[in-house]
């Protein structure tokens, strides 16, 4: 009965992810003009021998229908110096987009390329080199084509309906993506996958067992499974072995808890198959649910709410990480016991966007801190501790230390974040904050307390589902 049942929910959802034939034609239109268009100014750059290339979802007709994107690759000859294939990369993406009506920005990885805005539609143009084997590569993006011939010829036509199904499964658990916000599953891991298994049903079932750490897929047999080829990939939950490059992990970017996120959302739809695995409502705010929540928790949540830097979410979430983390190791220096971090950011270059949230066991303290020192027999250590200390209040000996007590400079945590977080940005990046957001903290910031914290995710969907996980509820 539990198979009938989630043979018709696949069926379900692989009708309801299927672009219409209206829709193929609009999008075949739309890329076939880009490409003209590219291949156009292309010819006319100084660099002689440039090829464009489309690449990605719309090649194998795995697309979604609401992700409108595409990427375009401007293939260079393998001599060419980086600095023309950059300088004349981005001037090909820039004309053809103006060409285009559409609009863009410049966005980096290795090297720069042209993010557009063409109509409904988001396009990269990315320079390449065209080289003749994955063994070859200059840079990560000269792999796409080889991508491309592989899936060309091991993935059945008609296994996308199930890659879209495999794409509409993660994209509601809120893991579709291989860049550092999601930390999930690329496009291409999809089509691996499904190359690999043939039906999600036959994925999910196997997912379903799997062992963080346990998991080797090497479908082109690069490897012999022994130990040694594991340990290159050891600490990551999954490993696939890229078919054209067999020192890449596929799975690389995808984080240990999104692994145990995906296997234990094969475990509930096996035992449990509903549409609602596929197809998530946005969440709906019950500030009174939310507030209950909190106190039931015993901690004090607090975020840190400052504008979007102008940079791309790849460059920006793990800057915003490592300053969470880095708040997190300040707060405790000051006995402010810290039990979780984390972020959000709405995507959107908007004020107010970005939000460093911390989690704390107590927000005040008591007025005197007891400080354990060095041993007594440690003299040189002492004599340091004792000049550091004894002009502040009182340094005993108790036992084989000594102690320092002292009127602490900051009683609450609120206190001492915005000692900490209003000061210039120079020292800002002393303090360990990295450059794009000690600059976006420089020019504002606002703390939101747990009231505060409820209101701004009435406004924000987004950030209201991280709020729900976060509380489970």
């Amino acid at each position: 009965m539990a198979k009938d049942k989630l043979d018709s929910v696949l069926a379900k959802v692989a009708r309801k992810v299927t672009p219409s034939d209206e829709e193929k034609m609009k999008v075949r239109q739309m890329t076939e003009k880009v490409m003209e268009t590219t291949r156009k100014i292309a010819a006319g750059m100084p660099v002689q021998g440039l090829s464009v290339v489309l690449a990605g979802s719309f090649v194998r007709d795995t697309w979604m229908p609401h992700k409108k994107e595409f990427d375009v690759f401007v293939q260079f000859p393998e001599k060419t110096p980086r600095h023309d294939l950059e300088t004349y990369g981005l001037e090909v993406g820039k004309k053809a987009v103006k060409e285009l009506k559409g609009s863009f920005i410049i966005a980096y990885a290795e090297h720069p390329y042209t993010r557009a805005k063409i109509g409904a539609y988001a396009v990269d143009i990315v320079p390449s080199y065209r080289v003749s084997s994955a063994a070859r590569i200059k840079s990560a993006v000269d792999r796409t084509p080889f991508h491309n011939k592989w899936l060309e010829k091991h993935m059945a036509p008609s296994k996308a309906p199930q890659v879209r199904i495999m794409k509409q499964f993660i994209s509601a658990q809120g893991l579709y993506g291989s860049d550092t916000r999601v930390r999930g599953f690329s496009g291409y891991l999809c089509e691996l996958l499904i190359t690999k298994y043939r039906t999600f049903r036959s994925l999910a079932r196997a997912a379903s067992t799997w062992k963080a750490g346990k998991v080797f897929i090497d479908m082109q047999d690069h490897h012999q499974p022994s130990e040694r080829s594991k340990l290159r990939f050891k600490g990551q939950p999954l490993t696939i072995i890229d078919p054209v490059d067999p020192e890449r992990n596929v799975a690389a970017a995808l984080s240990g808890e999104n692994f145990g996120r995906f296997v234990n959302a094969c475990r509930k739809l096996l035992r449990k198959p509903s549409l609602s695995f596929f197809f998530r409502s946005e969440p709906k705010i019950n500030k009174n649910r939310l507030a209950a929540a909190m106190e039931k928790r015993k901690t004090i949540l607090v975020g840190v709410l400052f504008p979007q830097p102008q940079i791309i979410q790849d460059v920006l979430w793990p800057q915003m990480r490592k300053a969470a983390k880095r708040l997190a190791d300040i707060l405790q220096d000051y006995d402010f016991i810290v039990a979780r971090h984390g972020v959000w950011s709405d995507e959107e270059f908007t004020k107010d966007s970005c939000l460093l949230l911390l989690e704390l066991k107590q927000w005040e303290l008591p007025q005197l801190r007891k400080l354990r020192g060095p041993a007594a027999k440690e003299a040189g250590h002492s004599e340091n501790f004792l000049k550091k200390y004894k002009p502040l209040g009182k340094t005993f000996k108790e036992g084989r230390f000594w102690y320092a007590e002292f009127k602490r400079q900051f009683r609450t945590a609120d206190a001492k974040l915005k000692d900490s977080l209003s000061v210039p940005m120079k020292e800002l990046r002393a303090k360990g904050i990295p450059s794009h957001v000690a600059k976006a903290i420089a020019k504002d910031f606002r703390l939101l307390n747990e009231k505060q914290l409820i209101s701004f995710a009435g406004k924000n969907p987004g950030f209201a589902a991280l709020l729900k996980e976060w509380l489970r509820i």
